[in-house]
């Protein structure tokens, strides 16, 4: 005997799976468009301090991945910020793995 159903049962799971996925992608697209909104604004003042502290001429304290680099900013790249220090003549820290930044 053929089971003339079994199309319309594996259909009906399908269309049925695709509308009960449709609010999670799209609350997923809306989260990740407000998280890189978000660290646009954050890097945006990171980099304000960045370059505050390199006209100013004063010391910054960068935090990256729970360690702290203290140094004297000396030039901000697209994607790097360079400086020095007491014991290092040449820092360069990448701007994605800075965590916050403390202006002395």
């Amino acid at each position: 005997m053929i089971d003339l159903t079994a199309p319309y049962r594996l259909y009906n799971r399908e269309t049925t799976m695709t509308r009960r996925f449709i609010p999670t992608a799209i609350a997923a697209s809306l989260t990740t468009l407000a998280a890189q909104a978000q660290s646009n604004s954050s890097t945006d003042s990171l980099l304000a301090i960045l370059r505050a502290s390199m006209e100013a001429k004063k010391g910054v304290t960068i935090h990256v991945h729970g360690a702290a680099v203290a140094m004297l900013v000396s030039n901000i790249n697209d994607h790097f910020v360079e400086g020095r220090s007491q014991q290092s003549s040449r820092i360069v820290v990448r701007l994605a793995s800075i965590d916050a930044v403390a202006m002395a």
